[in-house]
């Protein structure tokens, strides 16, 4: 017992596995003068009740083989003897059918008192002064707002991990969790999280052989300043960082970057195929094959961002500033806020069929594309979109050898500074598949005889220079791309593309609109910059007065 957010965790865990449909829990001052946990569980006998507060005298576990497929959150019988230690503890109890329910009572590791006492079916358990004859321990809590996040933190994993319970907590009159039973994991998240995070997540499910996948995680065009990942195995959090790092390769795999935001990861196997019994507090687990959970998790992640990109572009909140550009109520404007279910940029493509189709109005700024997209106003921004297009392009061409190359009548020389030439040595054969055909010219210049076909009118050893500088320079963390092939033709697809302040045709801007549609990640650039902002159509009608609202 660590904190009061860890007597939280086992006495709930504890409710759960007696089968509680309903758990309460109260605290006082972060849970340092007051935990009361109470369920309505299967209860226990008198015999029963007085040996659980003694140590290694209880155990979940009927029989040996069990001890290979746990499927209670504990099953040691160490909790409530440790808790009795450090505490003073009153736990109350009644299993049905019984006369009476029965009281055990422990101050701080005494004897246990013993009594019948008055209660409903299922458990109470109150612990009091925690740590208080064990003041070294005591002074290490923090505040009790502290404490106090940290029992939030505690319960709600407890709630997310089973949503089918229903839970309530409270710390003197304030109500701080309040999640009624569910059998729809986005149902408790919006009970536990609120409705906005939910317009922030997509949905993911897959799987791999015996190991399933579900659960929610950050949109692929997410800013939040630090990640948050919540890992549950057969209901139980954890903490893993292979499946942590599994999360970010689904990430990447899905061209999307790193995760940017909150993930909450339910992952389902066998008991036998799953080892709890690797932490004392069973918040790491270990798989017989962990090799096939790591690929479940990456390609559900990767295909939940994919579906996710191909079903809407990002939501302008611009509903939040007023005429005067401040915000309104005090909040700090933000670029785009995720929609809840808008309708995709284009009808081609891998979005959904009914899609409506969209409609070139024209250019802003000779920067951005101006589009109806049915009932709603999108902007494109015509350079990260035309890159996107590029670089899945190339890509495609570069896998079954088909990027077309321009032959140059005369061949040119490019002369590259002394730190670009190892660059072209380890990555030739790259340089080859998109299209170069170089070679070595004496010292650090190169003789280049053909380039990429897209490249067009453009400066070829300049575009070539400025290829291997980005590969050279940029930070891992400035691409959303991973591997030297991805990299080149990102950089490839960005120096090809159109460039933002260049003025288009109207056909020019209507084929990069259904182009992107056609691509499967169409809200970010390689470099994991936003391509499209969309604007709702009823919030462009609040502006002019035609919704029942006005615009100040």
């Amino acid at each position: 017992m660590e904190r009061p957010a860890s007597v939280v965790k086992e006495l709930v865990e504890n409710a759960l596995d007696a089968g509680a449909r309903s758990v309460e829990i109260e605290i006082e001052k972060g849970g340092k003068s007051l935990i009361r946990v109470r369920d309505d569980g299967q209860g226990m006998g008198r015999e029963d009740a007085a040996l659980a507060v003694e140590r290694h005298a209880t155990s979940k576990l009927r029989r040996f083989e069990d001890l290979n497929e746990v499927g209670t959150h504990g099953f040691r019988g160490e909790a409530l003897p440790s808790i009795a230690s450090v505490s003073h503890l009153v736990l109350r109890t009644r299993e049905d059918p019984g006369p009476a329910g029965t009281e055990v009572e422990v101050r701080h590791g005494g004897r246990a008192e013993v009594r019948d006492a008055g209660h409903p079916r299922g458990t109470t358990v109150d612990v009091r002064d925690l740590f208080g004859a064990v003041p070294a321990r005591r002074k290490f809590l923090r505040a009790e707002s502290t404490e106090t996040a940290h029992v939030i933190e505690a319960v709600t994993l407890l709630a997310l991990g089973r949503p089918e319970t229903g839970f309530v907590l409270s710390s003197g009159s304030r109500t701080l969790v309040q999640a009624p039973p569910t059998d729809i994991l986005r149902d408790r998240l919006f009970q536990i999280m609120g409705g906005t995070a939910l317009d922030d997540l997509v949905p993911i499910e897959g799987g791999v052989d015996w190991a399933r996948v579900t659960g929610f995680v950050a949109r692929a065009d997410g800013r939040a300043s630090r990640p948050t990942v919540r890992l549950f195995v057969n209901g139980r959090a954890v903490r893993d960082r292979a499946l942590t790092k599994a999360l970010s390769e689904g990430y990447r795999a899905a061209g999307a970057g790193e995760c940017r935001g909150q993930a909450f990861l339910f992952v389902e196997a066998p008991p036998h195929l799953v080892d709890v019994n690797v932490h004392p507090a069973k918040t790491e687990v270990r798989f017989a094959d962990p090799r096939t959970v790591w690929v479940a998790v990456e390609r559900a992640v990767a295909g939940g961002l994919s579906a996710g990109a191909r079903a809407s572009a990002p939501r302008a909140n611009v509903a939040r500033i007023d005429a005067g550009g401040e915000p309104v109520s005090g909040q700090r404007p933000r670029m785009y806020e995720s929609a809840a279910s808008p309708a995709p940029l284009v009808r081609e493509g891998p979005g959904p069929a009914a899609a409506p189709p969209a409609s070139v109005i024209g250019q802003h700024r000779n920067t951005y594309i101006v589009v109806s997209g049915g009932e709603d106003l999108v902007l494109v921004d015509q350079h990260t979109a035309h890159e996107r297009v590029r670089y899945e392009a190339l890509l495609e061409r570069a896998a079954s050898r088909a990027v077309e190359s321009q032959v140059l009548l005369l061949p040119m020389v490019v002369n590259l500074p002394p730190d670009l030439r190892p660059v072209v040595e380890a990555e030739a054969g790259l340089l080859l598949e998109l299209g170069f055909d170089i070679e070595p010219f004496g010292g650090d210049a190169l003789r280049v005889r053909a380039v990429p076909a897209l490249l067009g009118t453009r400066d070829p050893g300049a575009a070539l220079q400025a290829m291997l500088r980005d590969v050279l320079e940029r930070e891992a963390a400035d691409w959303i791309v991973a591997g030297a092939r991805e990299r080149l033709a990102a950089s490839l697809a960005c120096h090809s593309a159109v460039r933002a302040g260049q003025a288009l045709s109207r056909e020019s801007m209507a084929a990069i609109v259904q182009d992107l549609g056609r691509t499967a990640h169409p809200n970010l650039c390689p470099h994991g910059r936003a391509t499209t902002v969309r604007i709702p159509g009823d919030e462009v009608s609040r502006w002019f007065g035609r919704s029942g609202w006005k615009r100040r």
